[in-house]
């Protein structure tokens, strides 16, 4: 199958590359370090001669660290990937930066556009305006209900920052547990609350 990685883009000045190995709950073991956390899942899961599209989702900002932003992830995953021999391509979503119900739909249209039916998808949630994973598990729901796709991983990198404002203490933890929860609300079926808070309990124990 066809990989298809979502990435949000952000729109800071400075980014600090970071060793996510061992940390949080996603048992990663790359120990160099990477400033978007996805390239570290990558760096493991990557194969040779897959192919993978890489939709990076720009949120456009008036000093063009987006862009300077976007290049920096192609830099480092092709750095990764000169190891490896995977099929990269990359595309992006450009959107403005206001959360406006105009602006919601065109961008969930504008990413499922970029959705390729029968495909594996990885997304990080890392970075980009905090309405933008909303928009994503969407698209993933999609993806999955009616494009027949295979939702892999949905990565969140959280770190501390000191009195210097440099991040610290980075740990990668693995989030899809949230879409699916998702999934489950919006189609469970129960009688009352009381059924449907048991319902939610026995998914919490699996």
């Amino acid at each position: 199958m066809k990989k298809i990685i979502f990435c949000d883009i952000p729109m800071k000045k400075q980014l600090d590359s970071m060793v996510y190995a061992g940390s949080g709950n996603t048992n990663i073991l790359y120990s160099e370090p990477v400033v978007f956390p996805v390239n570290a899942i990558l760096a493991e899961n990557l194969k040779k001669n897959d192919k993978v599209k890489i939709i990076l989702l720009r949120t456009l900002d008036k000093d063009g660290n987006s862009n300077k932003n976007t290049s920096l992830f192609m830099k480092e995953l092709d750095s990764i990937n000169s190891k490896v021999g995977a099929k990269l391509t990359y595309e992006t979503v450009d959107s403005e930066f206001k959360e406006t119900k105009d602006n919601h739909e065109a961008r969930l249209k504008a990413i499922l556009d970029k959705v390729e039916e029968n495909s594996q998808i990885y997304a990080d949630i890392t970075f980009g305006p905090k309405p933008l994973p909303m928009i994503l598990m969407c698209v993933l729901s999609f993806a999955e209900k009616f494009l027949n796709c295979d939702v892999k991983s949905v990565v969140y990198g959280k770190v501390n920052f000191d009195e210097n404002n440099k991040a610290i203490f980075p740990e990668l933890y693995d989030v899809t547990s949230l879409y699916y929860l998702n999934n489950l609300t919006n189609s469970m079926v129960a009688a009352d609350g009381k059924e449907a808070r048991k319902n939610l309990d026995e998914f919490f124990s699996l």
